[in-house]
């Protein structure tokens, strides 16, 4: 393990699994025809809110499989919603979304206290 001053080991291995989730299983969600550009925003936006997740509702044990699951499935939905031209013209829409629905699961599916998901919409 490399040394990081007071950054305690703990923290390291936290953001290496994390980092890993995100690479190795999120990632997997998007098209295969997803450009390098597509990949490195989906790695940065989602790790950015799973920062904040530590951050603001103090959920420091690292992604469970539903939370992975969760994420995966806003990165499919996203994709999917921008449509075949996901490097071009869909990259706004597909953006949009999946900032949309991490701000959303940040807000109110993981917050303290908080139920999950939301049910079916009225």
């Amino acid at each position: 393990m490399m040394n990081f001053g007071r950054v305690p080991p703990e923290t390291v291995n936290l953001f290496q699994q994390t980092v890993k989730q995100i690479r190795e299983e999120v990632l997997q969600a998007l098209p295969g025809n997803a450009s390098p550009e597509v990949q490195a925003y989906t790695t940065e936006i989602v790790l950015e809110i799973v920062l904040r997740d530590w951050r603001e509702n103090e959920n420091t044990t690292g992604l469970e499989p539903a939370d992975v699951k969760d994420l995966s499935s806003f990165v499919a939905m996203a994709s999917a919603l921008a449509g075949s031209d996901l490097n071009g013209r869909g990259m706004p829409v597909y953006q949009a979304t999946l900032k949309g629905l991490l701000e959303d699961w940040l807000a109110n599916w993981n917050a303290p206290g908080d139920p999950g998901p939301p049910g079916p919409i009225d």
